[in-house]
């Protein structure tokens, strides 16, 4: 990288766009995004497809490591086939093109099944054809060395890609470049693919970035106050010092992400994965944490945390065997597998709280509230229990995921 004017992988990264991880898993060898890869190989002038095959060949001569081991060398996520454009120029007049499926079984014939024609321009005859990229790729290799030169007695002038993936890719780059060079509060920003960027001191402020991916960005210090991230996918994201307060994160994926030191006051977060996040040095008084998960979350005694989702923290983190929690205020929690072994429960609020497969043996649930908490598949609960707290308002779900619900009538 010296030689091309970058002294570290952090201004690399700054640089081209991308967040520090995603330069870092790279030269890692662990999964990124395939326009994330492409982008760092073209800067690096290398080709990237070269450097995928390599590293599949490493993969070949490793066949004998653990499984686990093995899935850590795939460097491109999503090798899928992708499906591409192409304008064809063929030198003619469009009124004599009497059998486009004949070109097309030419075409397939010279490239690959996949390729068909979907529409046909004016401006000599301007064929648009569709199929996989590596049929593309061939037929343009084809027509540039000079193999394929006419199509059923109509010369080929030229060819060139219109792929929809390239144009999201250059889209995506140039729409993170105005985000940072242009801030500008309330974005629509609905399902824009962000994943991997570096936004980190970015005003988003007021931005709608619902359904959006923002996996494995560099959000660090970025203003988010006000924005709707509702459903967004955030993991493995890092967001340490962001302004969240008042930020709809709503069913957002926030796994593994780093919200260390981050204002997340009056944020929505209710239903939201929050599985191994760290939350160190965190604010989340009163924020909405109906329905998340909070299991492993990582919290030290500076993280700001409203006394009832503390303990629903420590109880499906460390468990609550053997603890007294009369009276406890447990409503509208995520508590599934939880350990209430021997937890005396009397008088506790679950209304609402989702209790499916936590050890309830020898728990005590006599004058608990159960309206509309949901078990399933629950370590204790004998039939009777079970008929008992049905008629006191709870939910019984079994494998089928069908419910079985009778709420209390007096």
């Amino acid at each position: 990288m010296i030689r091309l004017g970058f002294d570290s992988k952090a201004n690399f990264a700054k640089s081209q766009l991308l967040s520090r991880s995603t330069v870092t898993k790279f030269f890692q060898r662990e999964p990124i995004q395939r326009d994330s890869f492409e982008r760092i190989c073209e800067k690096l002038t290398l080709n990237w497809k070269e450097v995928a095959d390599i590293l599949e060949e490493e993969l070949g001569t490793n066949e004998g490591e653990e499984q686990v081991q093995t899935v850590r060398r795939v460097t491109v996520i999503d090798e899928q086939s992708q499906t591409v454009k192409a304008a064809l120029v063929l030198n003619g007049d469009i009124n004599s093109v009497s059998n486009l499926k004949i070109i097309e079984s030419i075409l397939r014939e010279y490239s690959g099944s996949t390729i068909k024609i979907i529409d046909i321009q004016e401006g000599s005859i301007k064929l648009i054809v569709e199929g996989f990229q590596e049929d593309i790729e061939r037929l343009i290799s084809r027509i540039q060395s000079g193999e394929l030169v006419e199509l059923n007695g109509f010369p080929v002038e030229d060819i060139q890609i219109l792929s929809d993936e390239s144009t999201k890719v250059d889209d995506k780059w140039q729409l993170v470049q105005e985000i940072v060079s242009q801030p500008v509060a309330g974005r629509d920003l609905r399902g824009a693919d962000l994943s991997d960027t570096d936004l980190s001191g970015a005003n988003l402020s007021g931005a709608d970035l619902s359904d959006a991916d923002l996996s494995g960005a560099d959000l660090s210090d970025a203003n988010l106050s006000n924005a709707n991230l509702m459903n967004a996918n955030l993991s493995s994201s890092d967001l340490s010092g962001a302004n969240l307060s008042s930020t709809n994160l709503s069913n957002a994926g926030l796994r593994f992400t780093d919200l260390s030191s981050t204002n997340l006051t009056s944020t929505d977060l209710s239903g939201s994965d929050l599985r191994d996040t760290n939350l160190i040095n965190a604010n989340l008084r009163n924020s909405n944490l109906i329905g998340a998960d909070l299991r492993n979350a990582i919290i030290n005694t500076s993280t700001k945390l409203d006394d009832r989702w503390y303990l629903v923290w420590r109880i499906v983190t460390h468990g609550a065997e053997g603890q007294d929690l009369k009276h406890a205020d447990l409503r509208s929690a995520d508590l599934r597998s939880a350990n209430f072994r021997g937890c005396d429960l009397r008088y506790a609020n679950l209304r609402g709280s989702d209790l499916r497969n936590a050890n309830l043996i020898d728990a005590d649930l006599r004058g608990t509230n159960v309206q509309k908490v949901l078990f399933g598949d629950n370590a204790g609960i004998s039939e009777s229990l079970k008929q008992e707290l049905i008629r006191r308002g709870a939910i019984f779900q079994d494998f089928s995921g069908n419910r079985s619900e009778i709420l209390a009538t007096g």
